[in-house]
Order: structure tokens, then C-alpha cells, then sequence
């Protein structure tokens, strides 16, 4: 494939302008959205099978980068990060990150993919029946948030997510206020973000059969196109939340991540 064909501009068009608007509605960092989607697309463009993982995983949290950096710095102008709770976990999460995207580049796509399905299947069930993850408090030294942040980031490269899911509990455990919680873990994206798609680009360097306008496991067109419109239609998503009750919500998200979970298990 030499050139960028028009349908798959439109394709990677749409996916942001969904995955924005699912994010804004929910309240989720769009990994969990555009991996799955991205492996299908990628199918569907007839990219070689053995690769069609690792570069959705690759590109997803390249994305994130961007959707990553707005939401930090939309937190921070609200002065709901915690710098001193933020900078150690983030020191470990720069380890963490890119050991995580060296090592899931060694995993089988097969298995990986039936990861991430369990892994959405099971923040759907979460999601529907309003499990609180929750855990006793912490007081956590700075050896300590360091090797947290590894594991966060070692997780969440794997997982092709921006880490919420893991570091929002830890952070309520660690004593901050939900508010701040989900703003230092938004902050969190950000070097789990730049330091896992480092990973992935050094890991596909040499790869053979990846699709042009790749670097490495990250393929460029997707990350344009999902990224520009993503950012757009967040806001628009968070505008909709508004309009429809809690339940509706929490519901309409669940069923999502079973459709995403379903397909996954079947592609």
C-alpha cells in the first residue's frame, strides 16, 4: 500500500469522532475504545495478522499523547494535580511504560488480544453493577510510589490505556480527594503515554511487514486522524453526559465495553 486511500482517512476520521465523544461521555481515557476498533480496522486494510495487535496497542496509546496532554493541563488549571504524589509515581511509570511495551511486543497477538477482550469485559461488568474499587489507605514512602507507578505503567503500555483504571484507586488509597485523584492520574497519562509509544516505535523499528507510514509499531495516518478529531469531539461528548442520567450512562458504557468485549473474543 503506497498511498493513504480516501476511505481510510474517513475511517480513522469517524474512529476519533467516536472515541472523542465515548470519552467525553464517560469519562474515560479513549484506549479501551481505540484499541479494539483499530485491530478491526487494521484486519479489514489487510495488514499482516502478525502485526495487527502490537500496532493497535502502539498507536492507540501514541493518541493518547495528545488527548493525555489537553485533559492534564485542563486539570491543572484547576489545580486538582497533586505534584507530590504525582512525581514519584511518575518517575516509575517512565520504567514502567516502556519495559511494558518491550515485553508486549514479545506476546503473542492471539493472546494479547484475548487479554485486553477479558480485561474490557471486565471493566463492563464493573461499570454495570457500580463496583466501587476501593482499598484500605496507604501511606505510601517514595521507593514505594515509585515501584506503584512501574507497575502502572508496565500495565497500562501492555494494555494500550492511559492508566486511570490503576491509578485512580491507588492515588484514593494514598489519601487524595477523587477530584484530585482523577487529575494527578490524568496527569499520569502523559509519560505513560510518551514513554510507552517510545517503546513501541524502538521495539518495531526493524519489524518486517508493517504497513507503510509506519514508525514502528505506530502507524501514522491512525494517529493523525484519530487524534485530531478525537480532541474535537471530546467536548461535545462531555456536553451530552449532561443530558442524561447517571444510570443511562453507566448502562449505555457497559454495554459498550460487552459489544467491544464480544467482538474482540470473535475478530
Amino acid at each position: 500500500m503506497n498511498l493513504i486511500m480516501l476511505d481510510e482517512i474517513l475511517i480513522f476520521v469517524a474512529l476519533g469522532t467516536l472515541a472523542g465523544l465515548l470519552a467525553g461521555m464517560f469519562g474515560i481515557g479513549g484506549g479501551l475504545i481505540i484499541v479494539p476498533v483499530l485491530i478491526g480496522t487494521f484486519i479489514s486494510l489487510g495488514f499482516d495478522s502478525e502485526i495487527v495487535v502490537h500496532l493497535a496497542i502502539g498507536t492507540a496509546i501514541s493518541c493518547i499523547i495528545f488527548t493525555g496532554l489537553s485533559s492534564a493541563n485542563a486539570h491543572r488549571a484547576k489545580k486538582s494535580i497533586d505534584f507530590d504524589h504525582f512525581k514519584p509515581v511518575a518517575t516509575g511509570i517512565i520504567f514502567g511504560a516502556l519495559a511494558g511495551a518491550l515485553f508486549a511486543v514479545q506476546i503473542d497477538g492471539s493472546f494479547l488480544k484475548l487479554s485486553i477482550a477479558i480485561f474490557v469485559l471486565l471493566v463492563g461488568i464493573q461499570i454495570l453493577f457500580d463496583i466501587k474499587i476501593s482499598s484500605k489507605k496507604i501511606y505510601p514512602k517514595k521507593s514505594e510510589s515509585i515501584f506503584a507507578g512501574s507497575i502502572i505503567g508496565f500495565l497500562s503500555s501492555i494494555l494500550g490505556i492511559g492508566g486511570g483504571t490503576f491509578s485512580v484507586p491507588y492515588f484514593r488509597a494514598s489519601g487524595l480527594r477523587l477530584t484530585t485523584s482523577i487529575g494527578t492520574s490524568a496527569a499520569c497519562g502523559v509519560p505513560i503515554a510518551v514513554f510507552g509509544t517510545l517503546g513501541y516505535i524502538i521495539a518495531g523499528i526493524n519489524v518486517n511487514g508493517l504497513p507503510n507510514f509506519s514508525l514502528g509499531y505506530v502507524y501514522l495516518p491512525a494517529l493523525l486522524g484519530v487524534s485530531i478529531t478525537s480532541m474535537v469531539s471530546a467536548k461535545y461528548g462531555a456536553d451530552l453526559a449532561h443530558y442524561l442520567s447517571q444510570t443511562t450512562l453507566r448502562r449505555l458504557m457497559a454495554m459498550w465495553f460487552f459489544i467491544i468485549s464480544t467482538y474482540m473474543f470473535l475478530v
